[in-house]
Parts: C-alpha cells; structure tokens; sequence
C-alpha cells in the first residue's frame, strides 16, 4: 500500500480506530478476492499485519480513510468498487482525512444500494474467501463499530513534526512526546530572527525551496546535511510542515527579474 498521507501524526495505542476503504474485486485470487485500489494487494481475512511499522518517514502500514463519505469521494463512485470498514490498531499514523496502520482488519462489507453496484456485487466470492465479515447495510455500521469498541477520528490537522537535538549533537525529526530518551526539543528555526541559535551555536539555520516556491528552515549542525531529509517530508506530507514555513519567503517576482 503507497499511496500517499497528506498531514501525518504518529499514534501508539492500545486502542482500534475506525477505517473505511475501496476495494477491487479479483475473482482470479480465491481466497482473497479484494485488491488494493491503487496497490497489488490482496486482503486475507482476519488480522493482517504490515511489512513495516509505519512512521513520517516512511509510507508503509494499511491506508484507510476516517468516514464512509471520504472513502467514496476519494476513490470514486465506480460501480464495481466495494467499500468496507476496516479495525486499524498498533502503531498509527493519523492523517487529515485518513489513517494507516500497523495492524488492520476488514470487519464489515458495505451492502451495495444503486442497482448498477447490485448487479456487479460478487456476494458469492465475498461469502466464500470472508465467511466471518458481515455485508451490512450503511445504517448498520455504528452498531458494529460501538459493539467492537473502536474510536472514530475526525478530520483534523495534525501536530508538526520538530526537530530534537541528541547528546552527540545529532539532530532528529520527531513529534512531541515521540523522541527517544536523551533528545531534547527544540524551538523551530522559523521563529528566530537570527541565523545561529541563540543558546547554542553549533545549531545554524539552513533553507530548502520546493517545487512549489514555498521556502522552509530548519536547524542544521556542522557537517550534518538535513536537506534531504526535510525535502522527503515536505514531498510526503507539506501540510504537516507549516510550523517551518520561512517567515521571510523569497520574492518570486524579484527572483524573475534577476
């Protein structure tokens, strides 16, 4: 699964959240007949667990969206998609309008309406590789949802990821509360004036410009290049970077006439 988050916030729970994704029907793979929209996956029945923890680095766990609306307006009103409700748990990355998962679990099938989408409803293969996931009508899915005892997330904006710095000097990328023992949080270069930090000069400000012409800044130590990474998370996710958006964006227009 790689199709890509747009805010992202890690989340480490006990707890399930509610997901609502569409499937393709694959009546050549029995056994596990729904396919990945925009991967080459096939859904087993049961718990399924990710080749990779998922993290803002990465793009790897089980994508979902947060609402049944969003899932269908994301991935489109065709007749022969399937949408279902799918448990997500462990390790979460929290989106604007979706989620994706360590651990994830299709637990319901949603019950097709317009006579297009009846006509094309593999209720047979659905039966035979999914003989414990309900087909449910749309009004059915709170009752599912209360009685597994999952939380549904809304949409929402995220928290920035923040640089933290190491006691060698090493410098990371983490959300707060999210970095390992011995990393201190610091201040976004954005809401300093200068170019050194002001408590600590081995931290000097560095610029990377996107595509877009959007300029961020971030902290950087001597010797230390952090272009790339910040360029792979502006790429992934540039909502989620807003805090490190340089308050003194370079004039494009000035830019033009040089």
């Amino acid at each position: 699964m790689s199709n890509h988050d747009d805010n992202v916030e890690v989340i480490f729970s006990d707890g399930c959240w509610v997901g609502y994704r569409a499937f393709v029907h694959d009546p050549a793979h029995k056994g596990a007949c729904l396919r990945s929209l925009f991967a080459d996956y096939h859904w087993k029945p049961g718990p399924l667990q990710a080749d990779a923890v998922p993290d803002h680095n990465n793009t790897n766990g089980f994508y979902a969206h947060k609402s049944l609306p969003e899932a269908i307006y994301q991935s489109g009103r065709e007749d022969g998609l399937i949408f279902a409700l799918i448990e997500a748990w462990e390790v979460m990355i929290e989106g604007e309008t979706g989620l994706r998962s360590e651990m994830a679990e299709i637990v319901a099938i949603v019950e097709p309406t317009r006579p297009k989408q009846i006509e094309l409803f593999p209720w047979e293969d659905l039966a035979r590789d999914y003989p414990n996931v309900p087909i449910v009508h749309q009004r059915d899915l709170r009752r599912i949802i209360a009685e597994r005892g999952m939380v549904t997330l809304t949409r929402s904006r995220p928290s920035p990821p923040m640089q933290w710095l190491g006691q060698k000097s090493d410098l990371r990328w983490y959300r707060e509360g999210l970095a390992p023992n011995g990393y201190v949080m610091l201040e976004a270069a954005s809401t300093y004036p200068g170019e050194l930090h002001p408590a600590d000069q081995r931290l000097r400000k560095s610029y990377y410009q996107d595509l877009k012409g959007d300029r961020y800044v971030f902290w950087e130590t001597v010797g230390q290049d952090g272009v790339s990474e910040i360029s792979l998370m502006v790429e992934m996710s540039p909502e989620s970077m807003y805090l490190h958006l340089d308050p003194e964006q370079p004039d494009s227009e000035s830019q033009e006439g040089e």
